[in-house]
């Protein structure tokens, strides 16, 4: 992705569209499960610049400080690096994408154990996925 506006207005409606104040987690966690699938989705390609936190927190309606936090975790992740004066880019090597898939794989892992998936139906699913 380069670091066009146009890319950027487009990241910028994908998130708005998974971003919302009344959803069940917060918002800094839905941000975050957002930019991570667009970096697994390779919609935010290696190297691609992040929209800087205080127009990503226009655009979205939200504080800064609440983009600031979700840039902080995506770099504790291992997806992003962040420069003073530089931005938040997305990290160059090829270990960001696994990393978002992996992280991707653990998020859903939760959410269908808190549907009622059971372990063992979870283990055969993968086992099913990776044999087959």
């Amino acid at each position: 992705m380069s670091d066009t506006p146009h890319r950027h207005a487009e990241l910028l409606t994908r998130l708005a569209s998974q971003v919302k104040a009344e959803g069940k987690l917060p918002v800094y966690l839905q941000l975050r499960q957002a930019l991570t699938g667009a970096i697994g989705d390779g919609v935010l390609e290696p190297g691609a610049s992040l929209p800087a936190v205080r127009a990503l927190a226009s655009a979205l309606g939200l504080a800064p400080n609440t983009v600031a936090k979700t840039y902080a975790l995506l770099q504790d992740d291992g997806l992003t690096e962040n420069r003073a004066g530089a931005g938040t880019r997305v990290r160059a090597d090829s270990t960001a994408g696994q990393q978002s898939g992996l992280l991707e794989l653990r998020r859903r892992v939760r959410e269908l154990r808190a549907a009622g998936i059971s372990d063992a139906e979870l283990r055969a699913a993968v086992d099913e996925e990776l044999t087959g």
